[in-house]
């Protein structure tokens, strides 16, 4: 302000101190024109001359103590979905588990959703009532993208000022400016007339629902399509329609259409979340070029580590313990804990086994396996693609094995939980892990997805599939596109003879399949993989010490 006062006068008579208060109406400062030569004696007087216009009446001789208070409505703050990892960029809502209004506390469930073919609920980052939510169940939502938005606790901000009671000034009246010779504007009291619609200008053949052998049926009876009342899905225009308006000449059918048969009666039945994600896997894995490596192997020994371990099983993870051994457990629990140990904690029921499998067996020799080619421990980072200038690797420390399971209910369904550091898990740990997860499977409600435990979900570096149990020698599975490089499966065991110095004898034998993202993988490396695993399956001594 002081800046445009100077360019228009060179005097200014400040009336004001810096950091002093004054009321309103008081004049600020006093401005004399350039060239006047009015004494310092007449200053006065034009001061108090311009205090007199400038003022508009009698300052007033009381104040009045105001106490202002800003209320704050509650912020809505985004819940964005944030990056769960594993090269997953989207999710596919499942229900919500709040409706609109709901109130809600930290780490209240919100959402349900799948995403890597395993169903997540994912928890509110606040305390608030939920104001807005994005999305359906079926919809699909991208990383980044707003789950909901929360409206937390507003806050109140008081603050109490000093204020002079002032009479508002009566406003001025604004000088006209506009010609009162400019033309009126235009009138807007026309009104739309409604179209006919039945017109067949706008009701054109072209733009009626029809099947071709309905319009070459029409067109056979000379009749115009946009004349018809559609009485099929979504206002469709049928053969039946076309019919009863030739034989009565209305729109609706004067007399029934011919009775369908059977054998044309269809039913739409919409994919379930879990084929659906299926279906979108499926889509992306056939951009990977894929390699397969296959081979035989010989699990005679193996099935005999096996049998021995299912006679040893550890207590804590046993399943149908007798009372004597309970009592047992019991004291290894006591004299552990005096001793200062952990104790023989009891495994939760759904973990307990009665038997070991040759699946937990086949997890360990692969982890040892991996061990000696760590290109395996490598997954495609989520921004690399068969178009990306860059891509790159990331490398794990722990093997984290995916394994193949398949629902038993009736919207079926493969599912690819993850056991986490395999190379520092036993046999019997395994197997434990691997009974939980069937636990889950058949525990979870028909058409939903199984709700796995959160170390369980997520990709592996590598996935193994157990297609025997239904049967079959062998499959080509296909390399999920969740980054992992490599994909196996093994077949059902089968006996077969083998003659050793003219003598027979019988041998168990699994084939065996691998396949490869060959963007990254060159055939050589699978293949030397696959045989280090089938070295330590055949000779098992190694997985003694494990």
């Amino acid at each position: 302000m002081l800046q445009t006062a100077r360019a228009h006068v060179p005097t200014l008579l400040l009336r004001r101190q810096l950091s002093t208060s004054t009321r309103l109406g008081r004049p600020l400062l006093l401005a004399h024109p350039r060239g006047s030569t009015s004494s310092s004696a007449a200053a006065p007087a034009r001061q108090g001359q311009l205090a007199t216009r400038l003022t508009p009446g009698p300052a007033p001789s009381t104040t009045r103590l105001f106490s202002s208070t800003t209320v704050r409505e509650g912020e809505r703050k985004p819940f964005v979905l944030a990056d769960i990892g594993e090269g997953i960029t989207e999710v596919e809502i499942v229900k919500w588990l709040v409706k609109e209004g709901d109130t809600v506390e930290e780490f209240d469930p919100i959402v349900e959703v799948m995403s890597d073919k395993a169903s997540v609920e994912i928890t509110s980052p606040f305390s608030g009532r939920v104001v807005g939510l994005s999305g359906a169940a079926g919809d699909m939502l991208r990383v980044g993208n707003t789950l909901c938005e929360v409206e937390v606790d507003g806050e109140s901000e008081s603050d109490e000022v000093q204020s002079p009671t002032m009479p508002l000034a009566a406003a001025e009246p604004v000088a006209e400016t506009a010609s009162s010779d400019a033309p009126p504007p235009p009138s807007m009291d026309g009104r739309l007339e409604p179209v006919d619609r039945s017109d067949s200008v706008f009701v054109r053949d072209k733009d009626v629902l029809a099947t071709p052998g309905t319009r070459r049926f029409a067109r056979e009876h000379g009749v115009d399509l946009g004349q018809l009342t559609g009485t099929g899905k979504n206002g469709r225009v049928t053969k039946e329609d076309v019919y009863a308006f030739v034989s009565g000449g209305s729109t609706s059918p004067t007399q029934p259409p011919p009775a369908r048969t059977s054998s044309d009666s269809t039913t739409t039945v919409p994919l379930s979340p879990t084929r659906r994600a299926m279906f979108r896997a499926m889509t992306a894995s056939l951009a990977i070029p894929h390699f397969a490596y296959s081979d035989t192997l010989d699990v005679t020994e193996l099935e005999r580590l096996r049998r021995s371990l299912s006679s040893s099983i550890p207590l804590s993870m046993r399943k149908g313990l007798s009372p004597a051994d309970e009592a047992t457990l019991a004291r290894q629990a006591h004299w552990s804990g005096i001793d200062g140990g952990a104790g023989a904690q009891r495994v939760d029921e759904g973990k307990r086994i009665d038997r070991v499998t040759l699946l937990p067996l086949l997890l360990k020799a692969l982890s040892l396996a991996v061990a000696e080619h760590p290109l395996f421990l490598h997954t495609l980072a989520p921004t690399s693609s068969s178009t990306s200038p860059e891509p790159t690797l990331v490398r794990r420390t722990s093997h984290d094995i995916s394994v193949a399971l398949s629902s038993p209910s009736p919207a079926g369904g493969l599912f690819t939980p993850v056991l986490r550091d395999v190379q520092h898990s036993s046999v019997f740990a395994l197997a434990s892990q691997l009974a939980g997860l069937q636990s889950c499977l058949s525990t979870s409600s028909s058409g939903s997805a199984p709700r796995f435990p959160p170390e369980h979900s997520g990709a592996g570096t590598l996935t193994l599939s157990n297609v025997g149990v239904v049967g079959g020698r062998g499959t080509h599975p296909v390399v999920p596109p969740t980054g992992q490089l490599a994909i196996g499966a093994v077949g059902r065991v089968r006996v077969e003879p083998r003659f050793k110095q003219g003598k027979e004898e019988e041998r168990a034998k699994r084939d065996a399949t691998f396949t490869a993202d060959h963007r990254v993988v060159e055939g050589v490396e699978l293949a030397r993989l696959v045989e280090t695993w089938k070295r330590i399956v055949e000779d098992p001594s190694r997985l003694m010490g494990q």
